[in-house]
C-alpha cells in the first residue's frame, strides 16, 4: 500500500518534549537492564540475559532510557504537554483545529481510552477539538504528519494542528526480553503543524509492505503478541500482552526499508531542487544501536552529503516520539531557510503486524 501527499500545504512550526521532566520520568541504566534481562521466565539467573552492563551498551547503543515514575499515567503526560504549551504561549489543546494523538500499544483500545480520558479531563470547562487516534508504532509521527497535511486542505490560513506522541513502551514489552528490554524508552512530545509559517513539508510518503516468507531468515512472523507471564520494568512478575519480534529479520529488513525511504525523499526532491549543498540533515527513527550504525554506514557510502542526527544513547527507541524528540532538541531545524531536512522511519505495521512493515519519509525545504 502506498500513500502519497505531495501537494497539501503544511509547515512544521514548533516541537516540545518532556524528556527532562524528572517528576514524570525516571531512568534505567545498563546495570539495571542487565539485572532485568536475567529475570527470564522462571529462571532468575537465566543465561539468556546480558552478562554485564557493557554488553547492554554494545548490543543496544543505549546508556539510559526512561520509564514513567510510579503513579504517573499517560494522561499525566498529556496534561503536562498542554501546560508546557500554554507556558510557552503556544496555546492550549482547545486552540487547535485538531489533535492527532499517537500512543502505541499491543491493545489498540489503549489510545482510544487515552483520548477519552483527555476529553473527560477537559470537561465540563473546555470542549476539545477533534481528537484523531493512532496506534502506529515507529512510523506514527510520519502518519500523523500525513493526516495533518490532508486536514489542512481547505482551511483558513491561520489553522494549526497539534501532534501528540505519548509513548510508554514499558507497558507492552517484557523487561526480560533481550530483543527489547535495553532499547525501548518512554517519551512525550507535542508538535505544531501550521498551514503557513514554519518549515514547509514539501514531500511525504508512507508505504506498508509485506515481507514474503521466502525472504525471512527462518520460519515464523516478524512480529507477534503474546499474553504470558512477563517481567515489568520494575522487576515484578505480571501476566500481560507483550510484543515479540524476530530480531535478526527485523534488523535486516528495517535497514533496507529505511534506506529506501531516504532514497525516495532524495530522488523525488533532487529532481527539482539541488540538495547536495548545503548538506542534508536526516532525522531517522532509531530502532537500536546496531541497526542505526549499519544504516548510517550504508547511507554514507551511497549519499555522503547527508548528516544523521541521533540521541539514541540517552533516550533509546521511543517509538513514534523518536523523530519529534530530536526535533525538539534542535529547535533551529524548525526555521526556514536552513539546510534541507529529511525525516525517515521504518518499523512494525501495527494494524497488520505479522510480516508487515511500514516505512516512509518526509522532505522539508
Amino acid at each position: 500500500m502506498n500513500h502519497d501527499a505531495t501537494d497539501s500545504p503544511a509547515c512544521l512550526a514548533e516541537t516540545i518534549s518532556l524528556s527532562s521532566r524528572t517528576d514524570l520520568f525516571e531512568t534505567l541504566d545498563n546495570h539495571r537492564i542487565c539485572e532485568l534481562s536475567r529475570l527470564n521466565n522462571s529462571t532468575p539467573k537465566s543465561s539468556s540475559g546480558f552478562p554485564n552492563a557493557a554488553a547492554v551498551l554494545r548490543s543496544t547503543g543505549v546508556s539510559s532510557r526512561r520509564i514513567l515514575r510510579i503513579g504517573v499515567q499517560p494522561l499525566d503526560l498529556a496534561v503536562a504537554l498542554e501546560n508546557t504549551l500554554d507556558q510557552q504561549n503556544l496555546g492550549r489543546f482547545s486552540d487547535f483545529h485538531a489533535v492527532l494523538l499517537c500512543h502505541s500499544h499491543t491493545d489498540p483500545a489503549t489510545v482510544l481510552q487515552l483520548a477519552d480520558n483527555l476529553r473527560q479531563h477537559a470537561a465540563p470547562l473546555t470542549r476539545l477539538p477533534d481528537i484523531r487516534t493512532f496506534n502506529a508504532g515507529c512510523t506514527g509521527f510520519l502518519q500523523q504528519l500525513q493526516q495533518a497535511r490532508h486536514m489542512l486542505q481547505n482551511t483558513a490560513a491561520d489553522t494549526r494542528i497539534l501532534l501528540l506522541n505519548i509513548e510508554t513502551p514499558e507497558s507492552w514489552h517484557c523487561a526480560a526480553d533481550r530483543a527489547f528490554c535495553g532499547i525501548v524508552g518512554a517519551a512525550a512530545t507535542a508538535t505544531i503543524i501550521k498551514k503557513q509559517g514554519g518549515r514547509p513539508i514539501t514531500w511525504l510518503q508512507i508505504n506498508h509492505t509485506q515481507v514474503p516468507d521466502s525472504h525471512l531468515l527462518q520460519p515464523g512472523p516478524l512480529f507477534h503478541t503474546e499474553f504470558t507471564r512477563t517481567i515489568s520494568f520494575r522487576g515484578q512478575t505480571q501476566h500481560r500482552c507483550v510484543m515479540r519480534m524476530h530480531g535478526e529479520a527485523v534488523f535486516v529488513h528495517g535497514i533496507e526499508l529505511m534506506l529506501q525511504a531516504v532514497r525516495q525523499a532524495h530522488q523525488n526532491t533532487s529532481a527539482t531542487t539541488p540538495i547536495t549543498s548545503p548538506p542534508v540533515t536526516l532525522i531517522p527513527h532509531q530502532p537500536s544501536g546496531k541497526l542505526l550504525r549499519a544504516f548510517t554506514a550504508a547511507l554514507q557510502s551511497e549519499l555522503p552529503h547527508i548528516n544523521v542526527l541521533s540521541n539514541l544513547q540517552h533516550s533509546g527507541n521511543t517509538i513514534s516520539a523518536t523523530i519529534p524528540e530530536l526535533l525538539a532538541s534542535h529547535p533551529t531545524l524548525h526555521n526556514a531557510p536552513s539546510s534541507p531536512l529529511i525525516l525517515a522511519a521504518s518499523g512494525i505495521c501495527m494494524p497488520q503486524m505479522h510480516n508487515c512493515m511500514s516505512f516512509g519519509s518526509a522532505y522539508l525545504a
